[in-house]
């Protein structure tokens, strides 16, 4: 899109890449059960994660069919009665800001069985590598991107999109599709570790996440609980941070492992 650019005091004409934001319906068995806004591309990924990490659905066997028709997603569960009808549970906007947790037991979250052990450096390649994937990102810096990945830092699905907790369900949606073993896996994020981030986290069984930014004390709080590896500022060495007055080369890598430590190995 055309814009106006102000730089060393001059104004002139300038094109810029805009993210394009997408509203997607959700019916599930016919009832209007949410409007997500996200970026157009893995539609059925998205759905899917998302009624998994909501609860919706305890696995993939629980869907009869994901239809992407009319610009909306039409799902058909197989056991109706685990959607309410309650107008607060139901009829919802997820926007990119933030995500909505419809139905959360905290309480109720699986404890992470895996006993996968993930070398440090493993860590910062794949933050690497999710930086370098990510091309939208890196293009625009209006989204947010997630990587799932084996123990060996080996990319499984990169994913952007408008809001850091779509991107998480992207990520679990494709794994679920694709009979990923998520308990071999780690995932690593551009996005906050907040509440509803760290409990789709655990409740995938995911073992490790690692973010480039922070983690609240209610999402450290709910890792803690199930057992879940949470680290936060992961930069590696040449490692660009945009704040608002500049750009600042990282020259010495670090990370801050808040819970789990015992999961990341180091030399």
């Amino acid at each position: 899109m055309k814009c106006r650019k102000l730089a060393d005091g001059r104004f002139s004409g300038a094109e810029v890449s805009v993210v394009i934001e997408k509203e997607l319906p959700v019916f599930v068995n016919g009832a209007h059960l949410a409007t997500a806004s996200i970026i157009p591309g893995m539609e059925r990924e998205f759905v899917t994660g998302y009624l998994f990490g909501q609860g919706f659905i305890n696995a993939l066997e629980d869907l009869a069919s994901v239809e992407i028709e009319d610009k909306a997603a039409k799902v058909t569960l197989k056991d109706s009665t685990s959607v309410s009808t309650s107008p607060d549970k139901t009829n919802y906007r997820i926007v990119s800001g933030g995500g909505r947790i419809a139905y959360s037991d905290e309480t109720g979250l699986p404890g992470i069985k895996s006993r996968v052990k993930i070398d440090n450096k493993m860590i910062f390649r794949a933050m690497n590598t999710l930086f370098e994937k990510a091309d939208m990102y890196r293009e625009t810096e209006g989204v947010h991107a997630a990587g799932l990945f084996t123990g060996r830092a080996e990319p499984v699905c990169i994913v952007e999109d408008i809001g850091r907790h779509n991107t998480i369900d992207k990520v679990i949606g494709y794994g679920l599709m694709n009979n990923i073993n998520f308990e071999k896996t780690f995932l690593v994020s551009t996005g906050r570790m907040a509440s509803e981030m760290v409990t789709k986290i655990c409740r995938a069984g995911i073992p490790v996440a690692a973010t480039k930014t922070a983690v609240t004390d209610k999402g450290l709080e709910i890792g803690r609980k199930c057992g879940l590896t949470v680290i936060g500022f992961v930069r590696d060495v040449g490692t660009k941070i945009q704040t608002d007055m500049e750009e600042r080369i990282i020259n010495e890598a670090g990370m801050k492992i808040y819970s789990g430590a015992k999961r990341v190995l180091c030399e």
